[in-house]
């Protein structure tokens, strides 16, 4: 308010008439950033980038088509899906009936990574069982803490406030939690966009350098020089607003330029290649990718990646900032959906293994390789494959190596088929060298 305040007081003392106004009044006033390039950097602008808003598509897509899926912990130890909770259905398929989990998911996490904070509404039945779950738009949701940092929920829908909802009531993802905004150790997150405002203001800057290159027919800048005085100011604004009028843009490129009196054009501007441009937009965009964490090849920057190595980064995408989304996402769902009680027999779970699915001869001898050991079935490798079960059981067999035993059987030297196996082995050393083995020419004795 202090700005506005000012702005409208008529205060006329000498040490307030020209004051400066600070970069903080206009990201109160009108949001966004100031940098020191002199551009307003909000998050609609930041999007504008490619690099920006690639990378976020690639975030937000890798983990809304992966598998979302509510477990349940058996007494053996083992896990098995928890179809029967009213929360799989909905994770798995529609929050809501008309919103899929793909749609939801995408959404979510676009907030998240574009504003920092992702908002979602769980709605409960009067017995508590959850009913669906549906999107907030950014800005209708404000956090508050009590002393002991319990998060409540302020939500602003439809023209009516839902004021002091629980953490049950709200998912609430936060990109890059920090307590840092946040009051009595509560969390916020933040956008890399609000992180990195001068590299962003960089990267508009030279999108817009070269739009405006473009469209002033992708020539540089020049004057007018002319050896004599003009006769007013009302001359010369003609003479550039006629040259500007037929050959600036791009539909009037290479047009032939016609000066008379003596009037001459010279460039005083640098060009594209001068400045770098091509190399400075690109490297903008690898600088988006270090924002986000992302491996540029998945932009499409391949400047760097091969064969060889395009796999392992692949990998590390996938075990780095993707799987630190997930797990940020899993916990926030698990603490708005399921009950503390809940918790330590429920979890829920990203399926990653597709975003690591190799070549299709790779995965074949990795398959190759568990069905000999005996840890895979058929069945257990056509699933991985997207494909149905063998009929009548014939994929659900194991398969044992026969050369293998325990570690702790120590084998029985007096066992008939050891025995039979030593004659066998002595029987053959005669028949390759001719000789008979000592302890076999004893026996025959």
């Amino acid at each position: 308010m202090g700005f506005w305040r000012r702005l409208i007081s008529g205060d006329s003392t000498p040490q307030n008439r020209y004051s400066d106004i600070a970069a903080d009044d206009l990201v109160g006033a009108f949001g966004g950033m100031i940098s020191g390039t002199g551009l307003h950097v909000s998050t609609a602008d930041a999007l504008t980038v490619p690099g920006v808003a690639a990378c976020i598509q690639v975030l937000t897509e890798d983990l809304s088509k992966v598998p979302l899926e509510l477990f349940r912990k058996t007494s053996s130890g083992r896990r098995e899906k928890a179809t029967d909770h009213a929360a799989y259905a909905l994770l798995k398929g529609h929050p809501a009936p008309w919103l899929s989990s793909f749609a939801w998911r995408r959404a979510l996490l676009h907030n998240a990574l574009a504003h920092g904070n992702g908002y979602s509404r769980v709605w409960r039945s009067e017995r508590g069982t959850l009913e669906r779950i549906t999107l907030l738009k950014h800005g209708q949701t404000a956090v508050r803490w009590a002393a002991d940092g319990e998060p409540f929920f302020d939500v602003h829908t439809a023209g009516r406030i839902e004021s002091g909802l629980s953490w049950q009531d709200v998912v609430h993802i936060p990109y890059r939690g920090t307590t840092d905004r946040g009051s009595s150790g509560g969390i916020l997150g933040i956008s890399p966009i609000q992180q990195n405002k001068e590299t962003i203001a960089l990267a508009i800057a030279a999108e817009r350098f070269a739009a405006k290159f473009f469209s002033n027919g992708a020539r540089p800048s020049f004057v007018l020089e002319y050896d004599k005085k003009l006769p007013n100011d009302e001359v010369a604004a003609r003479m550039r607003a006629g040259i500007e009028r037929a050959y600036s843009g791009v539909d009037n490129a290479f047009k032939i330029a016609i000066l008379e009196l003596g009037i001459k054009l010279k460039e005083f501007s640098s060009n594209p290649s001068d400045s770098q441009l091509t190399e400075t937009r690109k490297e903008q965009a690898v600088q988006c990718c270090t924002m986000f964490g992302v491996p540029p090849h998945k932009i499409g920057i391949l400047d760097r990646a091969t064969n060889n190595n395009i796999e392992h980064q692949g990998i590390d995408y996938v075990t780095g900032p993707v799987s630190s989304l997930a797990e940020c996402m899993q916990s926030g769902l698990e603490t708005a959906c399921l009950t503390p009680d809940e918790r330590e027999t429920y979890y829920i779970e990203f399926n990653l293994d597709g975003l690591m699915r190799g070549d299709l001869a790779s995965r074949y001898r990795a398959y190759a390789i568990g069905r000999q050991w005996g840890w895979l079935s058929a069945d257990d490798v056509r699933g991985r494959e997207n494909m149905d079960d063998l009929p009548e059981g014939q994929g659900k067999t194991y398969l044992t190596p026969l050369n293998m035993i325990p570690a702790d059987d120590v084998p029985d030297e007096d066992k008939p088929a050891k025995k039979a196996i030593r004659e066998a082995d002595a029987f053959e050393v005669k028949r390759i060298t001719g000789q008979w083995p000592q302890d076999a020419t004893s026996s025959a004795n």
